[in-house]
């Protein structure tokens, strides 16, 4: 009986003129969201390796300099695309991709695709992550909107419940002709993706995502299923499409626009961020006056050389066997490696706070918390791209100690030494990382989950004339 229940439905589903047409629209903006993806992926992809390989050739083949001098040349570290980008891109444009490896300054992460776009950027990149956190409900909530009140509204209830069909049946052949029509898009969207990335420039890598890649899945099919019974669900508690309609919108409009941006606010007055001025300043200071009793920059100077001539037995600088200004360069690049590395921590705890009433906003919204989830298993989120800053500054400064340790003992570096200074390489964190990463959304999605389906009974239990 279900089954016929299933079939009946389908076929008034079909027959609609304005569904057939809003599918048909929703099947096109899924090809421009598949199309856009796989554009940004592959040519963004492309672009940085070639940048990485080139930066680093320019270094290894700069010629013969005094190794310090030659060190200050520098070269790019850029952070890869990571390879579910075409999935979501995340924050990845606003958050830069490119390091500069250079002696004695902390690189900051630059080249954020946002500056050269154009202000509708602000709205988001149209992609398959686009496309599912907000084109994909609002279709739901339109196919699911009226799925009972029309029963209602064409006086077609009291022969509906009167039938061999008993309400159970009715309701979940209602609910299941829904979610064919949503699992069979999410079904060829999946596909789609899935031979868009072994047909892309990184398609050697796609066993290593195919974890992460089917978990992302995974969680879109329960997120549509919870939006699908919310639907479904006030559809037979109000009776009403219009007003079925109206309620589903403002749930729309309100978990997808309203509340991110209001909590984003909260967060910022709750936890305001540090000004770039005031970063400088406390640095500065920490650096040159030192913290925790370390003494003035001059003070730590004159100590290290009383231990450099203990250390090698002599009485004045001129007589050591190395020469004294690399040790003095690693010394404080160490020393200031600390203060900074406070600071940046300092920085990323305060985001860690920010996103915290972000995420604890979602409880509100099960489309805020699905976009945390999302960006987490693509390794587009700002936790994986602190790790990228993180991995980054430590190539940086393992760079400086191979310069420094060449310099006590050598004036000129050629290109034989260059190229033993390393390459930067990056791969984003395991699926066991980004799903520790995700377990705070993960968890507010299951609570949706529920949430739903007791929703879902207490509809069931209104279901009578």
């Amino acid at each position: 009986m279900i089954q016929l229940v299933i079939q009946k439905e389908l076929r008034e589903i079909f027959r609609t003129a304005k569904v057939l047409w809003l599918l048909i629209g929703v099947l096109i903006l899924m090809g421009l969201a598949l199309y856009n993806g796989y554009s940004y992926y592959a040519s963004h992809s492309a672009l940085l390796r070639e940048s990485q390989k080139v930066t680093y050739q320019q270094f290894i083949s700069q010629g013969d300099k005094n190794p310090h001098l030659g060190a200050h040349f520098g070269f790019y570290a850029y952070k890869p695309t990571a390879e579910l980008a075409m999935i979501d891109n995340g924050i990845e444009d606003y958050t830069g991709n490119s390091f500069y490896l250079e002696p004695h300054k902390r690189g900051v992460v630059r080249f954020r695709e946002v500056t050269d776009a154009t202000g509708i950027r602000s709205f988001g990149f149209f992609n398959v992550g686009y496309f599912s956190q907000f084109i994909l409900p609002l279709f739901i909530f339109l196919i699911a909107h009226n799925i009972f009140s029309k029963e209602w509204e064409n006086g077609t209830i009291k022969m509906i419940l009167s039938s061999k069909a008993t309400t159970r049946q009715i309701f979940m052949g209602k609910l299941l002709a829904c979610l064919i029509l949503v699992f069979a898009l999410l079904v060829l969207l999946g596909i789609a993706s899935l031979g868009l990335l072994s047909l892309g420039p990184d398609s050697i890598h796609l066993p290593r995502i195919l974890g992460a890649y089917g978990l992302y899945w995974l969680g879109l099919t329960v997120f549509s299923l919870l939006i699908t019974v919310i639907g479904v669900s006030v559809s037979l508690l109000t009776r009403n499409s219009s007003l079925s309609l109206v309620s589903l919108s403002g749930f729309w409009l309100l978990g997808v626009f309203l509340i991110p941006r209001l909590s984003s606010e909260v967060s910022k007055r709750m936890y305001p961020s540090i000004t770039s001025l005031e970063f400088e300043n406390t640095t500065f200071h920490d650096k040159e006056y030192g913290v925790d009793g370390e003494g003035t920059k001059d003070e730590r100077r004159a100590t290290l050389e009383k231990e450099t001539l203990k250390k090698y037995g002599v009485t004045r600088l001129e007589d050591l066997p190395v020469f004294y200004i690399p040790i003095t360069i690693e010394h404080f690049e160490e020393s200031d490696g600390k203060v900074m590395d406070r600071a940046y921590e300092a920085v990323e705890m305060n985001e860690k706070k920010q996103n915290a009433v972000l995420l604890t906003s979602s409880v509100l919204s099960p489309f805020l918390a699905f976009r945390d989830f999302s960006m987490r298993m693509t390794a587009t989120d700002m936790h994986t791209h602190n790790d990228f800053a993180e991995k980054a500054e430590l190539h940086r400064r393992k760079v400086g100690v191979i310069v420094d340790d060449f310099y006590q003992k050598n004036t000129v570096a050629g290109n034989d030494f260059w190229k033993t200074v390393p390459q930067f390489a990056y791969t984003a964190p395991g699926i066991s990382w980004r799903l520790a990463s995700a377990a705070p959304a993960i968890a507010i999605l299951f609570g949706w989950t529920l949430v739903s389906v007791l929703l879902m009974f207490f509809s069931y239990r209104k279901m009578t004339v």
